[in-house]
């Protein structure tokens, strides 16, 4: 099972992104946001396959535009499922040791992944948290993406305990730190006496969601390890940034399509992030404020270009809905008259 980091560098627009593999075979600007509203696509009353570790609730009509938040079809990643995207995607996180006083340091780390998604830590031998952990190995390590479009879906605190890797696992995660995190200086550069521990996730403390629907939950040693990382996760911040610029008008048209209005009533909207079972995006009508809204694909996607297909289709579905357009079947050669 591949895992890939996501660096972004997201202001506003969003911006370019680079991917990296961190896989690790070893043993061991919009007003604020109101609410979030989880809408239609041109069929969502109707039942949708589910996919492993995905929520799903089908509404019984489509949503009115008097009040867009009810009746609402649901079909999103599972929480496990988006933290361990998040995990994925990001390759460093704030490492939390217990000091000699009791009192807990935070101090930065990176980290790669083993076949499981355990982070596996590069510690200076000397340093205060390397220490600490010999003296109680149980931590938390915060991972959060930087910029946007990511930072917006989530966050995670992985919390368990870490063991020391042997001789020929530090060996094979070293090579994959050196992949992964290149170039390093200074307090940064790799060191031929660094320690390499792996994270023993026990639970994992998940705050996620856009909008009103954001909670925190507390997830399992066994979802976590179960769960799979999107496989959208490489392109969705490209994919987000390539659509504001370049199709903000199909953008604008699969917004007011899920919000039951006329294009016309849109006053603006904006991509945030897309992932296998649908995408997220603002949206803000005419003389109202602005909210994020969940819309749900058809079925699940299986890559960039079915993403791109999708998305099309989304918009093509909301333009032919917009003029009434019925597309003209062309005659059959040979069919009698």
């Amino acid at each position: 099972m591949d895992r890939h980091c996501l660096h972004t560098s997201v202001t506003q627009p969003v911006s370019h992104v680079h991917c990296r593999r961190q896989r690790v075979s070893i043993q061991s600007g919009a007003r604020p946001v109101k609410q979030i509203h989880v809408l239609h696509s041109r069929e969502a009353h109707k039942d949708v396959s589910t996919t492993r570790g995905s929520q799903h609730v089908v509404s019984s009509a489509p949503p009115q535009r008097s009040d867009i938040s009810t009746r609402q079809v649901l079909h999103k990643p599972s929480s496990a499922d988006t933290a361990k995207t998040i995990v994925d995607i990001v390759a460093h996180g704030t490492l939390c040791t217990i000091g000699e006083d009791g009192v807990p340091l935070g101090t930065y780390s990176n980290y790669v992944l083993d076949d499981r998604g355990m982070p596996v830590l590069r510690l200076r031998a000397d340093a205060v948290h390397t220490q600490n952990l010999r003296r109680s190995p149980r931590c938390s390590l915060f991972v959060q993406p930087g910029d946007r479009p990511a930072r917006l879906l989530a966050r995670c605190t992985l919390i368990g305990e870490v063991h020391q890797l042997d001789e020929e696992s530090s060996a094979a995660a070293a090579e994959r730190h050196e992949a992964l995190h290149p170039f390093g200086i200074g307090v940064d550069a790799p060191q031929d006496t660094d320690l390499y521990f792996s994270l023993h996730v026990e639970k994992c403390f998940y705050v996620g969601g856009m909008g009103a629907n954001s909670a925190a939950e507390v997830l399992t040693q066994a979802e976590y390890v179960e769960a799979q990382p999107d496989p959208l996760r490489e392109h969705a911040a490209f994919l987000v940034e390539q659509h504001n610029q370049q199709r903000a008008e199909d953008v604008l048209r699969i917004c007011s399509h899920a919000c039951s209005v006329r294009i016309d009533e849109m006053e603006h909207s904006q991509l945030l992030w897309i992932d296998q079972l649908g995408l997220y995006a603002f949206a803000k009508l005419i003389r109202s404020d602005g909210i994020v809204i969940r819309v749900p694909f058809l079925r699940p996607v299986l890559d960039e270009r079915d993403a791109r297909s999708t998305l099309t289709m989304l918009a093509q579905v909301a333009w032919e809905q917009e003029r009434s357009y019925t597309p003209v079947m062309p005659e059959l050669v040979g069919a009698s008259s």
